[in-house]
């Protein structure tokens, strides 16, 4: 005779541990459940914008046509200085695809996301030829979702590129002196503060000037003020928005300032407290945390990094799964070959071979210089550095000069520095330069583009320095008084 106790749990620790992977999987579930979702609204709306006549965006496409014929495809728009260079060609491309989709048949077209330019042609003489009946598209360019034209094509329908681009730059800028005005009202001065600094360091004005610069930024700018307004929530209602954002992300960037759309928003969070909120509204975490040091704030280190982690590997997942949806979706529609083609130019942005100089004809650099020059490149943008080639030597000196100076100042006169609110957002300074290693090849061609990634760094760079060295020396000299 079987006893009834062999199908029951004597061990309360058991019953606990089976209903704590209960949840796990259900937590699991709905973040899935969340991804998918979002993946299936984009794919609707890209299908739907593409069923706007291309009648509708004629007049306006033959204007921005124009427009971009008149530009150089990557000008300098200040001076000599890298961090002016305005991209033309990126957002030409852009406009060829949207408006060379076919209306005929939405779903395939815009999979496709084909385009017109011909062998030795600039990119501009493709559109412009396009938008006159001179050229079928006879490109494609399948590898990104292009889900941007979601906005663009009915916005087409309304005003050419140049009127796009300062919409996109003027809310790009209202939304994040929208965040900054936030943290004023919350009495979070020095942090504000800092925020708007770093904001300066990214160069703004160039918002303006490409939306192959604006729309991950606007995208991270959405995302942070939508965070911010709802901070307070659940851990699991976190890591679903970070899911969420992750496929928007793919969705409609050119990979630019992608990570942005993640550390920006995790940051708001992390100094928002919102760590020790998941801390106080879990009593198994409360109670592990209990035996261990917890700094004078109450936040608990290891639960703020591992609420930062957690929440980064959603945001990851949500990206590649809509990257695979993508490949997948090509596959189905152009076939094995296009859909290997467009992979394999997307393992050339990770380890791909980069020259000394603009042209095909430079020499190659080796491994190490590609993964240092990832790195000095994008931070050769915050310093007055002129284009042609560039060096090395002036951009790590005046780096290593002002973090000498910077942790000098904390050293001497800090107090007593909350690791447990600082060492996550510092761990999150890290991602960008994580992000230019592994794609090194995209990050030493394309600083131009990715350095704004930066800006999470230089937030929490200048806000540590604030509150570690400069606020103590502020306290010193009123006590002098």
């Amino acid at each position: 005779m079987i006893s009834y106790k062999a199908f029951t749990r004597s061990d309360p620790g058991e019953s606990i541990a089976a209903d704590e992977h209960i949840s796990r999987v259900k937590n699991l579930s709905r973040i899935i459940l969340s991804t998918v979702t979002a993946m299936g609204i984009c794919l609707l709306l890209l299908v739907g914008s593409s069923c706007i006549p291309r009648s509708l965006i004629q007049k306006n496409s033959e204007k921005s046509a124009e427009y971009l014929s008149e530009r150089a495809p990557f000008p300098i728009l200040i001076g000599d200085y890298v961090n002016s260079m305005q991209d033309n060609y990126s957002d030409t491309v852009l406009c060829d695809i949207l408006y060379c989709i076919d209306t005929s048949k939405p779903f395939s077209s815009t999979i496709e996301a084909k385009y017109a330019q011909g062998e030795m042609e600039e990119a501009y003489t493709g559109y412009l030829g396009a938008v006159k009946g001179e050229i079928e598209a006879n490109r494609e360019y399948g590898r990104y979702w292009h889900g941007s034209m979601v906005l663009l094509r009915p916005l087409m329908m309304l005003m050419p590129i140049s009127g796009i681009r300062a919409l996109f730059g003027a809310a790009t800028i209202c939304i994040q002196l929208l965040i900054a005005a936030v943290f004023l009202k919350k009495g979070k001065k020095a942090f504000a503060l800092c925020y708007l600094l770093s904001f300066l360091m990214i160069h703004p004005w160039m918002l303006f000037t490409s939306l192959e610069y604006s729309t991950a930024f606007l995208t991270a700018s959405f995302a942070s003020l939508f965070i911010l307004k709802k901070s307070g929530r659940n851990e699991l209602w976190t890591y679903r928005f970070f899911a969420v954002v992750g496929v928007v992300t793919c969705f409609v960037d050119f990979l630019t300032t992608e990570t942005l759309t993640f550390t920006l928003p995790m940051l708001l969070l992390l100094s928002e407290g919102n760590g020790d909120r998941v801390l106080e509204r879990n009593p198994r975490l409360m109670k592990k945390a209990g035996k261990k040091h917890i700094s004078s704030d109450g936040i608990n280190l290891n639960i703020n990094i591992s609420y930062a982690v957690k929440s980064g590997i959603c945001w990851i997942l949500g990206y590649l799964g809509m990257f695979v949806f993508k490949m997948i979706l090509l596959f189905m529609v152009a076939g094995k070959e296009v859909m290997i083609s467009s992979i394999t130019e997307g393992l050339h942005r990770v380890s791909g071979e980069v020259h000394s100089a603009n042209i095909s004809v430079a020499p190659s650099v080796s491994i190490g210089s590609r993964l240092s020059g990832a790195i000095w490149h994008n931070l050769a943008c915050f310093y007055p550095t002129k284009s042609g080639l560039m060096e090395s030597g002036p951009v790590w000196l005046l780096t290593v000069f002002i973090l000498t100076m910077a942790f000098s100042a904390v050293y001497l006169l800090h107090d007593r520095i909350e690791w447990g609110e600082f060492l996550p957002m510092v761990v999150l300074s890290a991602v960008p330069y994580l992000r230019f290693l592994v794609l090194s090849n995209h990050a030493y061609e394309h600083f131009f583009i990715t350095y704004r990634a930066q800006m999470v760094t230089v937030t929490v760079f200048t806000y540590f320095v604030y509150e570690n060295g400069i606020k103590q020396l502020i306290k010193m000299g009123r006590r002098g008084k």
